[in-house]
């Protein structure tokens, strides 16, 4: 095969995070007669059906940027995840050259960084990354989410304890190291000619970037009705969790203009997924 010596290359686009990149609840709007609800906030993988699933492909933020671009979209097929597991997976994808390996439970794609023009990080919650317990002879790498479970508590508090740092000090370093690692991901894909954008799903993460003027310069935050956000969770809602939005139509269990009654589901709706679009998109042409 032989291409005119004009021709460019169409190069595919990576889009990491978690089930905000995903498209969690995204196939509610599908109104399929096979759509099946599991309880509030919950995820039941047997009920999300192939038609599912490329209904929220369709609709969801990647799909939307790498359209506007005439380019192609790479997203985890698996839903959820941390930080951490985010660097470590598309870490496999960039450096396998085999058909047939798997992390997680699925098989990883072997992608050439020469075939991606982009990789755009979405952060998660900082809990999700795991970190090592060495006390007694016993091993556990659990996330921070988990120490509070009783079979990880007293060995967690009597390892800090070891560690001589209070707890408010060692979630700091935690949460640190979580952001380099991420950091040196991003500049790894860099330094292959890939360029680099970050944005965050929580406001914890903030004051990490703002010190950071490498990760500053890649910062993607959000215009919307004249306002500007920094993060999602504040886009949606100052209290994510806990009160109606002042963007409701942002969230999904919040759209009332779409469904007589709400899907239980507080990811974000196709608004959101739009908003977060074109941001992605001003942001990637600013740089050129």
């Amino acid at each position: 095969m032989k291409s005119k010596d004009d021709t460019v290359p169409t190069r595919g686009m990576v889009f990491a995070g978690c089930s905000f990149t995903w498209g969690q609840g995204l196939y509610y709007y599908s109104h399929l007669p096979t759509l099946k609800e599991p309880p509030p906030d919950h995820y039941n993988e047997s009920f999300v059906l192939p038609s599912h699933k490329k209904f929220k492909e369709s609709i969801r933020y990647p799909r939307l940027v790498a359209n506007h671009f005439n380019s192609f979209e790479f997203v985890h097929e698996k839903n959820g995840g941390s930080n951490q597991g985010a660097v470590n997976w598309w870490k496999d994808c960039f450096t396998n050259r085999q058909q047939g390996a798997w992390r997680d439970g699925c098989s990883i794609p072997p992608i050439d960084y020469s075939d991606v023009s982009h990789l755009v990080f979405q952060l998660t919650q900082f809990q999700r990354d795991n970190f090592l317990i060495e006390i007694n002879n016993n091993k556990f790498e659990i996330p921070f989410h988990c120490v509070n479970q009783d079979q990880y508590r007293d060995h967690f508090f009597a390892w800090l304890d070891m560690q001589g740092k209070s707890l408010g000090t060692w979630i700091h370093e935690y949460q640190q190291k979580g952001i380099d690692y991420v950091k040196e991901f991003l500049q790894e894909c860099e330094s292959k000619n890939i360029k680099t954008f970050i944005f965050t799903w929580p406001d914890e993460w903030l004051p990490f970037i703002d010190k950071d003027p490498w990760l500053k310069e890649r910062f993607v935050t959000f215009d919307y009705k004249g306002k500007n956000y920094r993060s999602i969770t504040d886009l949606m809602s100052p209290s994510f969790m806990h009160s109606k939005n002042y963007n409701p139509e942002c969230t999904i269990k919040w759209d009332e203009e779409h469904f007589e009654i709400t899907p239980k589901d507080h990811h974000p709706s196709p608004i959101c997924h739009r908003i977060m679009a074109e941001n992605v998109i001003k942001a990637i042409e600013r740089r050129g």
